[in-house]
């Protein structure tokens, strides 16, 4: 219960910090021709203070969405993989710590990541005339690429491994503290291959919105924690994220 409660915890002051922070990266981005619309206002520079208030609001904003579907596999860890340590108490508080240190190390890097790829292709439209019609395009892409991911093996493979922390810790064990960063990472590793692609429909099509962040938050601890990884479940979410983005070709004002 106090591991569950202090996750819950964690993810409300994330959100409350998200809450806060989004406005301000906003307004950091406004200026330049297609500031205000989409990812463009949000990423404004490739300036190191740039990349890492993005970087810091994108983990906050990761913790409050992934930490509520976090807490089977940390209470896992906690209550069975640290008791075979011989330092119990101490890998039990502090490797659940840096358990957690690690999976947000892992979403960080995605973080940069994302924001060098964005920025490249704004900076890459800013100085090629792009046609418009790509310009509205591009989120409908978007939403049908990641309905598209949710029906492949990668995107089953990964989700295994991060609903089932039997499996995970079966085949990533590792022993002390730098271990359980270790094993953070790589579950931080099967995460991004399971969500990456909400992430981008977050970012490009619904510019790190709380709305949006909020939604996938729900559609994330559904799938990790209520339905398990269900294919069907993956199936009707694929189906409903590409139907959308045929939606939005056809009534881009949506």
């Amino acid at each position: 219960m106090a591991i569950t409660a202090v996750l819950l915890a964690a993810a409300s002051i994330s959100w409350i910090g998200s809450y806060y922070l989004m406005p301000l990266m906003m307004s950091m981005g406004t200026s330049g021709m297609m500031a205000g619309s989409g990812a463009a206002a949000i990423v404004s520079s490739a300036s190191l203070p740039s990349v890492g208030f993005f970087d810091l609001v994108w983990v906050i904003g990761m913790a409050a969405m992934m930490f509520p579907a976090m807490i089977p596999v940390v209470l896992f860890y906690n209550r069975v993989k640290a008791r075979l340590d011989p330092r119990v108490a101490l890998v039990r508080f502090a490797g659940t710590t840096l358990f957690l240190a690690g999976y947000l190390v892992m979403y960080a890097f995605l973080g940069v990541s994302v924001f060098l790829v964005v920025y490249a292709a704004i900076s890459l439209s800013s100085s090629v005339m792009l046609p418009s019609l790509l310009l509205v395009i591009a989120p409908s892409a978007v939403l049908v690429l990641a309905g598209i991911y949710q029906l492949t093996p990668l995107k089953d493979r990964c989700l295994s491994n991060c609903v089932s922390p039997v499996g995970f810790f079966a085949t990533h064990s590792r022993e002390g503290l730098m271990g359980a960063f270790r094993m953070g990472f790589s579950h931080g590793e099967y995460c991004v291959g399971c969500c990456w692609a909400y992430m981008l429909v977050m970012l490009a099509v619904g510019a790190m919105s709380i709305p949006v962040m909020a939604a996938l938050a729900g559609l994330i601890a559904v799938e990790k924690v209520i339905v398990r990884g269900s294919v069907w479940f993956n199936r009707i979410v694929g189906v409903g994220l590409i139907t959308l983005g045929i939606i939005l070709v056809i009534l881009p004002t949506a």
